[in-house]
């Protein structure tokens, strides 16, 4: 899909120096760019096994009770981070 962007002097300056920084193509520095920005700031959910756990309101009285401490190293930590 195409659309535009307008861009100011001073970006489209900074985009230019790194085209012929990176010889990538202009484009292909603002698509990675989305791409990189939204893999950041995409809305996170849980694992759907930490779901279903936390779904069943006795998850204690289920032999295969999920221990939801091991999941905390998989979470992201820091300001805006909506768990």
């Amino acid at each position: 899909m195409n659309f535009s962007v307008h861009i100011d002097e001073a970006t489209l300056e900074r985009l230019q120096r790194a085209v012929d920084r990176s010889g990538l193509t202009r484009n292909r520095i603002i698509v990675t760019a989305v791409q990189e920005w939204l893999e950041r700031n995409d809305e996170k959910d849980w694992p759907e096994a930490l779901k279903a756990h936390f779904r069943n309101p006795a998850p204690e009285l289920t032999e295969d009770a999920l221990d939801f401490q091991a999941w905390r190293s998989a979470l992201p930590a820091g300001p805006g981070v909506r768990w």
